[in-house]
């Protein structure tokens, strides 16, 4: 898949993440990977959203219709850096997680073939991750894995291996712009702390992302659909060529493909 050149995505990184993630990283040739910001207890870094198991009702509308599968960690902090995050390796939490996975999509009908051996392969790696560094580790080959059935090719730079001399976070995304020769920022809808003069004051756009999610079927029917569930649960339901499709540029907007000009 072709991303127009020169356009940034900064997300932290995330495990096993959901279908807007991938569609950010879609637009992009550059991923930049925060790594060195303070790890959220709540937070999205170590968890992803799954469904409930196949026979248990839905809760009301006001709950949630999902459940965590979260990566246990060892000694740490709350001003601990992700990057410095241990996995807790005494915890058997890989082959548990693959175990919970199989369970609630073995009978989805595209698990088998497009799903579980890219996870085998993973847990079997993730399994033997230990010591600083090894939560990292494991989230930035889980963001990987299904990089190549979906035709992603980012270039990940860890923000810990760019200059950070701007405290405000606009101003300094804008310079991770700069400092990487992109002219665009791609931002999710969430980063509402974003301010578009730090970005204008270098010469980077600014672009919020605006992707429409698609409703599958989930196995559940009759049941509403549940939203922002990981990737496992879009490949496990929908055939890859598919989900490619939903990821491709839209004919019209900032990343329409457009026709060489006459004589180019």
């Amino acid at each position: 898949m072709n991303a127009p050149s020169g356009v940034l995505v900064a997300e932290q990184p995330h495990y096993l993440p959901w279908l807007d993630f991938y569609e950010q990283v879609a637009r992009s040739d550059t991923l930049v990977v925060l790594d060195n910001v303070q790890w959220l207890r709540r937070g999205w870094q170590r968890r992803t959203r799954v469904a409930l198991p196949v026979g248990t009702p839905l809760p009301p509308p006001s709950e949630p219709a999902f459940q965590w599968l979260t990566i246990p960690l060892e000694g740490a902090h709350r001003d601990t850096r992700i990057g410095e995050l241990a996995v807790d390796a005494a915890q058997p939490w890989a082959r548990k997680h693959l175990a919970t996975l199989t369970m609630l999509y073995g009978r989805r009908p595209y698990f088998r073939t497009q799903v579980l051996p890219r996870l085998e392969g993973f847990y079997a790696e993730a399994a033997r991750e230990r010591g600083p560094g090894s939560l990292l580790r494991t989230l930035l080959a889980s963001r990987a894995i299904f990089d190549e059935p979906l035709g992603l090719t980012p270039r990940v730079v860890l923000a810990s291996t760019l200059e950070r001399s701007l405290p405000d976070k606009t101003e300094r995304l804008a310079e991770y712009c700069t400092q990487l020769g992109r002219d665009t920022y791609y931002s999710a809808v969430g980063s509402v702390y974003l301010k578009p003069g730090p970005f204008r004051d270098v010469g980077v756009r600014l672009l919020w992302q605006n992707f429409r999610y698609p409703s599958y079927d989930q196995g559940r029917p009759g049941e509403r659909f549940a939203m922002g569930l990981s990737i496992v649960d879009v490949l496990s339901n929908v055939p890859v060529d598919e989900v490619r499709a939903w990821l491709a540029p839209k004919p019209w907007g900032p990343f329409a493909q457009r026709a060489p000009s006459p004589g180019a």
